[in-house]
């Protein structure tokens, strides 16, 4: 008898059908039909009398798992069963998701789920690399949206390398498990009855391991483990690269050699490590350094998750440039100062993840009571994704009693324009979510690093430094003009630095280096000389004031250092950041070089539109732009050149 013979007929007695007829179904004798039921009836019994010593204390478990053993050991598994030898309905189940989920797993329909598996899965299945976010409300059955997806991919494609990483190795542990024991299951899947009442979960009429041929190797030294396995493959043999099947990994969790096809990473962000602190600032660099470098040419990593603000894991990654084609030999990465090099030579840039979002409640598809019941149909024919997981009394309670916990964790927004710093449209012009047109602050056809000559006077140049003893600093160089208002940043760098490095001298030949010394000269050369250096106060008397050959750097370029404090300045009502910051970008009189090809404003751009008060980290070109802002009234302006009186028809 065929392995899909078989199936058939357990497949047939799952759905309640007598023997007689699954026989039938099956194509066998009714003596055949007989005795694998009789078998299997043997086994499960086997089984169950084991369970039941153990629960009463009788071999303390030992007995329960070596009855289980021989129960896997001893039923009649097919092998890897290819797939022009499948039958109809695992045919099926690997081109159709939704059946997939129902017959073998017991899922209730989903669209919302079935629509991002087979979105995942052609992501998967490209040439390209692919990187996604998959936003998703919490309690909308994300996790075993993973799970699945998982499954599904293993059966179509046995080869396939499965990396499943979660905030702990614990919990990544749990999910590989529930991988693994999908697989060996030997009988169809029997869900909670209460969950079935509930219309949560159905009966599974199929089974994996009839349907699709043995997972679990018959090889009793093959690797099978809770945290890592490999399934049997079509040829009988294991893979022949060092990644087993599934792997499970905690983010903090040494996985440097490893690397697989398929990375999903489920619950990684918290709500711990979405917040400025340490742990967020380990977790973008361990995500960034090698969460990131797991995935293998045309494979796909997807990390999915609620949102909880704007300084999350998936606001970083959302936050990522990548080129939308090969670069080539001629480019090397960094920024093009030449405006007729940049169109022949740079690609163009894209968005490095694409982003998949799910909300609880969709408002343009509320047509009233009726399709917010229980009952409803879900989203995309009805308003809430998931009437039975996320009904409308619970989610209307969170709507109106905390309307931002709503907004941002179950509908996947940014914090509300009043938490914001400013709208991106105000510097990148459009349409705002106020209905005003803004026509931006970017001057497309300035690179950073120059500034066309001739500016009416008066102006005054001014440079602004945020340090940090260990972590990124922030300069800026701004030219203002008092009499339009207007702000032209010249130049922006955010690196690391030391005290040498912003402004070293050489005792024995006298010499200035540094970027201080570089910008000095470069405005120089443009005309427009920086005649105030804006440091945080702390910075400037450890690094700047306390030296001497400072105070002579000083005198000879005629500059002055002018000490910041910030301290509780940077939330005042009248001259703290969001005060002086936004009317300047809403009216586009803070004037930025060009986005294209210049990460500078790229990176300046994302901090303005990331920033809150209560952010600490990746704030420095922030601080530093509102430094030079707010010191700008203190200091001496520049006046017109003076104009000798002239009778008027000397003039004429």
């Amino acid at each position: 008898m065929s392995p899909a013979d078989k199936a058939k007929f357990f497949a047939s007695i799952a759905a309640g059908k007598n023997i007689t007829e699954s026989c039938r179904i099956a194509g066998v004798h009714i003596n055949t039909g007989s005795r694998w039921l009789k078998r299997a009836k043997e086994l499960e019994a086997k089984s169950k009398e084991a369970q039941h010593k153990a629960s009463h204390g009788y071999g303390a478990g030992g007995v329960q798992g070596r009855a289980y053993q021989d129960f896997m050991e001893a039923i009649d598994l097919p092998g890897a069963i290819a797939h022009d030898q499948l039958c109809e309905e695992a045919k099926r189940g690997l081109e159709d998701f939704d059946f997939f989920r129902s017959y073998y797993l017991g899922r209730v329909p989903s669209p919302w789920q079935v629509e991002a598996a087979v979105t995942l899965i052609e992501l998967l299945e490209s040439e390209e690399k692919e990187f996604v976010v998959l936003n998703v409300p919490p309690g909308a059955g994300k996790s075993t949206l993973f799970h699945d997806v998982a499954v599904w991919a293993i059966c179509r494609n046995r080869r396939v390398r499965v990396m499943i990483g979660s905030v702990s190795a614990a919990m990544a542990k749990l999910y590989s498990r529930r991988i693994r024991e999908t697989l060996e299951r030997v009988m169809p899947l029997e869900p909670d009855p209460v969950q079935v009442e509930k219309g949560l979960a159905v009966n599974a009429k199929g089974c994996l391991q009839i349907d699709y041929g043995r997972f679990k190797p018959s090889d009793k030294g093959a690797l099978w483990r809770a945290e890592e396995f490999v399934v049997e493959q079509l040829d009988g043999n294991g893979l022949d690269n060092k990644e087993p099947t599934v792997r499970a990994y905690g983010i903090e969790s040494e996985f440097i050699g490893h690397r697989a096809d398929l990375c999903l990473f489920d619950d990684v962000a918290s709500p711990d490590n979405a917040r400025e602190s340490v742990a967020r600032d380990k977790l973008l660099e361990r995500w960034d350094n090698v969460a990131e470098a797991r995935v293998d040419p045309g494979g796909l990593l997807a990390v999915v998750g609620q949102r909880l603000g704007s300084g999350d894991l998936y606001a970083h990654c959302l936050s990522k440039i990548t080129y939308d084609d090969d670069i080539d030999d001629i480019y090397d990465g960094s920024d093009i100062t030449n405006p007729e090099d940049l169109a022949r030579i740079e690609p163009a840039k894209r968005q490095k993840y694409r982003h998949i979002i799910y909300q609880a409640y969709y408002e343009e598809l509320d047509t009233g009571k009726e399709s917010k019941r229980y009952s409803a149909p879900a989203y995309p024919n009805g308003p809430l994704l998931d009437p039975k997981r996320l009904p409308w009394k619970d989610l209307s309670y969170i709507r109106y009693n905390k309307p931002d916990i709503f907004r941002v964790v179950y509908q996947q927004e940014d914090l509300d324009l009043d938490s914001r710093l400013v709208d991106r449209t105000w510097i990148v012009g459009g349409k705002g979510v106020d209905g005003v047109e803004y026509n931006g602050c970017i001057d497309q056809d300035r690179q950073h690093g120059y500034i066309d000559r001739g500016l009416s006077h008066p102006w005054i140049s001014i440079a602004a430094v945020d340090p940090s003893p260990t972590m990124f600093w922030a300069l800026v160089w701004i030219i203002y003009q008092p009499e339009t208002n207007i702000f032209h940043i010249v130049d922006i760098e955010r690196t690391k630095l030391t005290a040498e490095e912003l402004l070293g001298y050489d005792t024995t030949t006298g010499a200035y280096s540094g970027i201080m010394q570089e910008w000095q000269d470069r405005s120089n050369d443009l005309g427009y000389p920086i005649s105030h250096w804006v440091v945080e106060i702390n910075a400037a008397q450890r690094f700047l004031l306390a030296h001497d050959f400072v105070r002579k750097w000083q005198t000879r370029e005629q500059v002055n250092v002018v000490p910041h404090q910030t301290h509780r300045n940077k939330i005042d009502e009248q001259l703290g950041v969001e005060a002086l910051l936004p009317p300047l970008l809403r009216t586009g009189n803070l004037r930025f070089p060009t986005m294209r090809g210049n990460w500078k404003t790229l990176a300046a751009v994302e901090e303005l539109c990331a920033w809150h008060r209560d952010k600490k980290n990746g704030t420095d070109i922030v601080m530093a732009l509102w430094m030079a802002v707010l010191n700008l009234p203190n200091l001496n302006r520049v006046k017109k050149p003076p104009r000798l009186w002239r009778p008027s028809w000397l003039l004429n």
